[in-house]
């Protein structure tokens, strides 16, 4: 991919002691190759993972930064960013990407009713299992919100037949809360 990823000023410019500078520094020590793109924002993989913080004082993530919009736009194959982020439907209510970058998208929250942390992939991922532990989001899912055609199947566990099944994501549905019974349990998923 063309587009370089590379720590913003604005990145550079928080401060250490900046508790959402913490979270973030915090992520990026557990995990490998994972690159801040924004004040509140990590990519993985050219933007084909990307995971989201609230802003200080702020419930739930914002909408794609400018940063993240290039990615996920050099993603679908599209030149430049779009024009502008979708205000109606399900992206007006839990952030997660849509069709304005060609490629649909699906999101997982740290808390119910979107809130939290939001860890994003593009709807083309490769269907092996992938694991939240990559990304320093193992056992945290609240909520999530499917964009895209593929079903995706969200585990309790890891290890060979991937078992026990917490949950199936249909196309271009959403869930603000998994149940008490499959809140912050998830593992690992599964797309097809």
């Amino acid at each position: 991919m063309g587009f370089a990823l590379m720590p913003t000023a604005e990145a550079q410019a928080a401060s250490a002691s900046d508790t959402l500078q913490q979270e973030i520094n915090q992520v990026l020590d557990a995990t490998e190759g994972g690159v801040q793109i924004s004040r509140n924002e990590i990519a993985w993989n050219d933007g084909d993972v990307i995971m989201a913080f609230p802003m200080p004082g702020e419930a739930t993530a914002p909408a794609s930064s400018p940063a993240a919009q290039r990615l996920q736009a050099e993603v679908a194959g599209l030149p430049g960013t779009p024009a502008e982020e979708p205000t109606v439907g399900l992206a007006a209510s839990d952030n997660c990407p849509t069709q304005v970058f060609g490629n649909d998208w699906y999101c997982f929250y740290q808390n119910r009713d979107f809130g939290g942390r939001r860890l994003q992939w593009n709807e083309k991922h490769d269907p092996t299992a992938v694991r939240f532990s990559d990304y320093g989001f193992a056992n945290q899912t609240s909520s999530w919100s499917n964009k895209g055609a593929k079903t995706i199947t969200v585990f309790d566990g890891c290890k060979s037949g991937f078992s026990p099944t917490l949950w199936t994501e249909a196309a271009h549905s959403r869930s603000s809360y998994v149940g008490n019974s499959k809140n912050d349990k998830a593992d690992c998923f599964r797309a097809s």
